[in-house]
């Protein structure tokens, strides 16, 4: 039973007379009718209105990425379904299970096959062409700048070697100019050691095949570049005299160059002549036929060409060497 107070009221018995009423939140202002058809012609505006390409793109990576970041299976999933039928169970692999005595290592794949999206349009195997072609291209390039050092390389080498070869035959021709004088000298020195002192008459030209093949082709050009400049003299007197013409005056070697003495043609005929000694010496390579005559000079004359000095005596004793380096 409620218990009874002073004032006869029960304690249970809520003081309507003492009772604190809040005041209700206030409710949110009525729309009007025009404002309420604004508001859902508005709505119904947005809804209707279809979505840019932007945005459906933007939506379908968002499923994507949420689908991705998801390894297991959907129990719902219809195919889960399916194959728990068929007795699958999640965290085991898809097939035949393999017994524990086999020693083969288990490697069938317990999650699904990861879904890899495509950018591009091209077809499924034109990564894969693409990457062949690439390949092919990089190497093609690495092929080509290989074939580029060493043909560089080899210009370089045959660039040295010219200058070389152009160098060893300019000694060669020195070397063949001092065996000529060389040989001239001893020539003239016991042409004037005659009885009596008496001096021997000038020597004729001397035939170019008696000449030693090592300095033949000396002989040979020089008798070839005074044919042609009795040649291109003989074409400039033809024009301004006629060919019955003597001039009393003309010096010995102008007449040489008209063609009128017997040496001259004798001359030419023997250049014109075969020389296979000399042929076969000029088939030899510059540095070769450069170290014969060097060779010679020493042998013949006790001549070093590279100290550019004729020793007294066989020893050459003061010459560091045979070879160019050796006198460096």
């Amino acid at each position: 039973m409620a218990s009874k107070n002073g004032t006869g009221v029960e304690d249970d018995e809520d003081d309507y007379m003492n009772m604190t009423f809040e005041e209700p939140a206030a409710s949110r202002k009525s729309e009007t009718l025009t404002q309420r058809k604004k508001r859902l012609a508005r709505e119904a505006e947005i809804k209707g209105r279809p979505k840019s390409k932007a945005e459906l793109a933007d939506e379908e990576r968002k499923k994507r990425d949420a689908a991705l970041k998801t390894t297991t299976l959907d129990t719902s999933n219809k195919g889960f379904k399916m194959m728990a039928a068929l007795g699958y169970k999640p965290g085991t692999a898809l097939g035949v299970s393999r017994g524990d005595e086999s020693q083969t290592k288990d490697d069938r794949l317990l999650e699904p096959i990861g879904l890899e999206m495509k950018d591009s349009r091209s077809g499924i195997g034109a990564d894969a062409e693409k990457k062949r072609k690439f390949r092919e291209e990089v190497e093609a390039q690495v092929e080509v700048e290989k074939k580029q050092k060493v043909e560089a390389g080899d210009f370089r080498e045959r660039q040295q070697k010219e200058r070389e070869e152009k160098k060893m035959e300019g000694q060669m021709w020195g070397a063949m100019k001092v065996c000529e004088r060389l040989e001239e000298e001893d020539e003239d020195a016991e042409a004037s050691s005659g009885e009596n002192g008496d001096t021997v008459k000038p020597r004729r030209t001397k035939p170019l095949k008696s000449v030693n093949v090592l300095w033949r082709t000396l002989v040979k050009q020089r008798a070839i570049n005074e044919r042609d400049r009795r040649m291109r003299y003989d074409l400039q007197q033809s024009l301004s005299k006629r060919p019955d013409y003597n001039d009393p005056d003309e010096e010995k070697e102008d007449a040489m160059a008209l063609g009128r003495k017997a040496e001259t043609e004798e001359v030419d005929i023997d250049i014109d002549e075969e020389d296979e000694e000399l042929d076969e010496f000029a088939t030899l390579e510059v540095s070769e036929r450069l170290a014969k005559l060097v060779a010679y000079l020493r042998e013949r004359w006790n001549y070093c060409f590279w100290c550019k000095f004729r020793y007294p005596d066989i020893e050459m004793e003061g010459c560091p060497g045979l070879t160019e380096d050796d006198h460096d």
